[in-house]
């Protein structure tokens, strides 16, 4: 028995349409509907998600979107809530009546939203459960660089990596067949995939991710909205991955084949006339030779500016000005490690001189009001020397600028150097911080995000596929920080872990294996 959408949903839906441009495929049927596990205003400032819908619907078979509800975002909720028909935006149809969903996952708690999407929908949470007229749960995203093992119990098959060619080549096979067991079939050999827990005593093993040719570069944005974290900007890539060797990030070089670097004139064709703000998206933008051509070329038609990730041993007096001329009133930076050995220990390179000059740059450029610093504490290796190093060097710079500092909690992820080493724990790095703001009282604004949550990200991003099982024991239990606690408790971490694909032991094989299989180029593309 099908559901009804809960009072307004459609008339939300309405609202945000009429504010929309450039929607593709409104009222025309689509096998597809991509489905975020976070808000529409999430999911719509995600460039990968946009990418992925304007190929479907321009090269493929056509495409529809869906959102997680706005109310099923808190992490903490009593779960579960009534089922509600989860309606696709261009058809207002719900998203259980698609042959095919698509799964785009950023980071390890967006399990959460997979989960209450699925169960609140009304589709069989477990793969292994769902039957013959079920949809087929297709998943990708961020993750798949990291750790993907949480989301094998939910989904059907999993694309690891880019999937700019991969996402419309598995819909063209799935779409030559009409059983669901035979379009799951359709994917067993396709290079970068695997089928999720679809049967009892199925194995999985992560694939290594999949690079987008660069002929599919860059990607770029298809709808403008209001609605969004980046309200109105249209989203383009001047280059994609990195080249650098940061020990705790997942996108250092080895671990996505490095810097592909697209030429300053590509991206600057792909910008649509009516866009009043472009943001810039990349893991690496400042490290764009041409970027202060770029950047110019867009503030001279009038247009605001952003930039996803600013180096400061990257800023010019002409960038920081031209950015001011962008919109730009605080520049954000990215420190990391919280002292000078604590950078190099990460491989950060980033100095003590190069955050100095960007406080100068900010102070010298009379459009900008402040300067922003992101700061991760609890990093193996750090100790107390390093914090009374961070507090008496941001006293200096909240002397120069006016000063906000972030701080995260370093959360160790698969497929990096740092994999597996411990977390400093939620009362120590409580204790940390409150010692850098006491430190600081008066002198610069501290925003701290909470090392509980980050606790939970790391007991996710360090297991298998029982962290799944135990995601859906806290979801059930209402999501509270004891609820995961406990949800850990009852599924331990396998002993050894599963491998991956960045294992060293195995990678070699792996590679062999797969570049002896040519993947078919999509006549559509």
């Amino acid at each position: 028995m099908r559901t009804s959408p809960v009072p307004d949903a459609r008339a939300l839906i309405q609202n945000r349409l009429d504010d929309e441009r450039g929607t593709l495929g409104l009222g025309v049927a689509a096998p597809v509907v991509l489905a975020y596990p976070s808000p529409y205003r999430v999911g719509m400032s995600s460039l990968g998600f946009q990418t992925l819908y304007r190929s479907l619907n321009e090269h493929g078979p056509g495409c529809h979107r869906a959102f997680l509800p706005d109310a099923w975002e808190p992490m903490a909720l009593p779960w579960p809530q009534p089922k509600q028909a989860i309606l696709s935006y261009e058809q207002r149809r719900p998203i259980s009546d698609y042959g095919i969903i698509g799964l785009s996952v950023a980071y390890e708690l967006e399990i959460v939203g997979v989960i209450r999407l699925l169960q609140g929908a009304g589709i069989p949470l477990f793969a292994k459960d769902r039957r013959a007229r079920d949809p087929i749960i297709v998943a990708g995203g961020p993750i798949t660089t990291s750790n993907a093992s949480l989301l094998l119990p939910y989904v059907d098959v999993l694309i690891a990596g880019e999937a700019e060619e991969l996402l419309p080549l598995a819909v063209d096979r799935m779409l030559q067949h009409r059983a669901r067991e035979a379009r799951l079939a359709a994917l067993e050999d396709l290079p970068h995939t695997t089928l999720g827990l679809v049967e009892e005593g199925h194995t999985c093993t992560l694939p290594r991710p999949a690079r987008a040719p660069k002929e599919l570069l860059p990607a770029h944005s298809a709808i403008l909205t209001p609605h969004t974290e980046l309200a109105d900007m249209f989203l383009v890539e001047p280059e994609r991955g990195c080249s650098r060797q940061c020990t705790f990030c997942v996108m250092r070089g080895p671990s996505t084949g490095g810097m592909r670097l697209l030429s300053e004139e590509l991206p600057l064709t792909r910008i649509p006339e009516d866009a009043r703000r472009v943001g810039l998206v990349g893991a690496a933008v400042t490290d764009h030779p041409a970027l202060e051509r770029l950047v110019d070329a867009i503030v001279s038609t009038g247009r605001g500016v952003g930039i996803s990730s600013l180096r400061a041993d990257r800023l010019t007096p002409t960038l920081v000005a031209n950015l001011g001329r962008g919109g730009y009133r605080q520049i954000t930076v990215a420190s990391d490690g919280i002292s000078e050995r604590m950078r190099k220990v990460l491989l950060r390179k980033i100095s003590t001189a190069s955050l100095r000059r960007a406080a100068e740059l900010v102070r010298a450029e009379p459009s900008m009001r402040g300067l922003k610093v992101y700061q991760m504490i609890g990093a193996p290796e750090e100790d107390e020397s390093d914090v009374d190093e961070l507090i008496e060097f941001a006293q200096e710079l909240a002397s120069r600028v006016r000063l906000t500092m972030t701080f995260s909690t370093f959360v160790a992820k698969r497929n990096t150097p740092l994999d597996g080493r411990p977390f400093i724990g939620v009362k120590p790095a409580e204790q940390r911080l409150r010692r850098i703001r006491e430190g600081l009282a008066g002198v610069a604004e501290i925003r701290p995000q909470s090392p509980r949550w980050a606790h939970v990200e790391y007991l996710l991003a360090q297991g298998g596929m029982e962290t799944g099982y135990a995601a859906l024991a806290a979801v059930m239990a209402g999501a509270r920080y004891r609820d995961w606690i406990r949800a850990f408790e009852r599924f331990p971490a396998t002993d050894p872990r599963p491998l991956v694909f960045g294992d060293e032991e195995r990678v070699a094989r792996r590679l062999a294996r797969e570049q002896a299989r040519q993947l078919p180029k999509l006549s559509v593309l």
